[in-house]
């Protein structure tokens, strides 16, 4: 077994898309995006929970509107965002079905997010209340059942909240509950169990419940099987709390997955340098990539697999390797792609490849401005006490990479 047995790139024609492309590049599959989501819609199906299920993929994992385009003629699937300009963005590339979780935001953004009328999950009792003051036309909320720093309104809050809504005689369309992410399949399936009780005890007449995210992905698995969240017995066991605990029938369950539908569909592509470079220090493989490429590698402590290829982009193996960090091309010093070493065969030198696998999240959307948010302005305050703008505030589509209109083919 290679690295590359399992993965859908050892298919592609890299060598006219390298010399087209250059590098590095990020490359991504349809085809795996599609079996992805298909696995999951398939194991509602299978639990008898194919009309309830709704699938909501985060944007910001993966913000490119071309790569999430199968979303569009997927059932039962949609994307969550939280910005504006993420909505306005993908409405012109003609995604249509969105749920709204933004965090805290102005009463500004709330009414813009009313007028659109997708459901938004709001995080404090205040944005709440501004919403029932203004008569919005749904209400949805954000619980953190953790009592963490993320938005949300808070366990202890979920009285007051059912006070605030019986006052202005409201019922709550949804309600979301974070509860941290990477979890167990056990951690998950109490989670659903919490979020019921919820539901029941707080709000029993809401038409939906939002499980949202944390179904993880095991990077240091090889094989489709082994690396994806088991969504069969996570849908079953769903089921069977359900039944067990009366939730209604026509109450709608959503969930955000992200990792799991998005991780294994993307792969970046590297040139090597020069053979390892062996020091008193340490042996170092030198590529033209870059930390930033995919900072949450090194962020999570993340060891993506990796495969060596040739100059003809065939794939390398050697029972001789030598343990090299990944370096990138600044001079930085802590630009290294990959937390730990890698195992580099024998004979791979300038002119060779790197391929990083399971890179479609949280990858080269970080390179850029990691959640979507634009660059912040920068003022200098001088010597006189007078202040000096020396940054504008970037636009809303500085973060978009420099996306193309229109998918242009690599020519033949």
């Amino acid at each position: 077994m290679t690295a590359l047995t399992h993965s859908w790139f050892k298919n592609v024609d890299l060598k006219r898309l390298a010399e087209q492309a250059g590098t590095p590049v990020f490359v991504y599959s349809e085809a795996q995006f599609r079996k992805n989501l298909g696995r999951v819609r398939e194991a509602a199906e299978a639990a008898g929970l194919g009309e309830r299920v709704e699938l909501y993929i985060p944007f910001f994992p993966n913000s490119n509107p071309h790569v999430l385009e199968p979303l569009k003629d997927v059932d039962g699937v949609g994307i969550l965002v939280q910005l504006p300009s993420e909505y306005r963005i993908l409405r012109e590339f003609g995604f249509e079905k969105f749920i709204v979780s933004p965090g805290h935001v102005s009463d500004q953004e709330i009414a813009f997010w009313d007028e659109t009328g997708h459901p938004t999950f709001l995080a404090s009792l205040d944005e709440v209340a501004y919403s029932l003051r203004t008569n919005a036309p749904t209400i949805s909320v954000r619980i953190d059942s953790l009592d963490s720093g993320k938005p949300g309104i808070k366990y202890g809050e979920l009285g007051q909240l059912a006070a605030l809504l019986k006052e202005y005689d409201r019922d709550l369309e949804g309600l979301e509950v974070y509860c941290g992410s990477g979890n167990s399949l056990e951690d998950m399936v109490g989670i659903v169990e919490q979020v019921f009780s919820i539901y029941l005890e707080h709000f029993p007449t809401a038409r939906s419940i939002n499980f949202a995210g944390g179904h993880g992905f095991d990077y240091d698995a090889w094989s489709e099987a082994e690396k994806h969240f088991d969504w069969h017995q996570y849908f079953q066991r769903i089921q069977q709390a359900a039944t067990r605990m009366e939730i209604p029938e026509d109450v709608t369950f959503l969930f955000e997955p992200a990792r799991d539908v998005l991780a294994d569909t993307g792969a970046l592509l590297l040139d090597i340098e020069r053979s390892v470079i062996t020091t008193p220090v340490s042996s170092i493989l030198v590529t033209n990539g870059c930390r930033m490429l995919m900072p949450s590698a090194q962020l999570r402590d993340r060891n993506h697999h990796v495969a060596f290829l040739d100059s003809a982009m065939e794939e390398v193996t050697s029972a001789v390797t030598t343990s090299a960090a990944v370096r990138g091309r600044t001079i930085l010093r802590n630009d290294y792609i990959l937390p730990g070493d890698v195992q580099v065969p024998e004979g791979i030198a300038a002119g060779c490849h790197l391929v990083i696998l399971d890179v479609g999240a949280y990858c080269a959307t970080q390179h850029m401005e990691f959640l979507n948010v634009p660059p912040a302005a920068e003022v200098l305050i001088a010597a006189d006490g007078t202040m000096n703008l020396v940054t504008s505030p970037g636009n809303e589509l500085d973060k978009w990479r420099h996306l193309l209109t229109e998918k242009t083919p690599l020519k033949q």
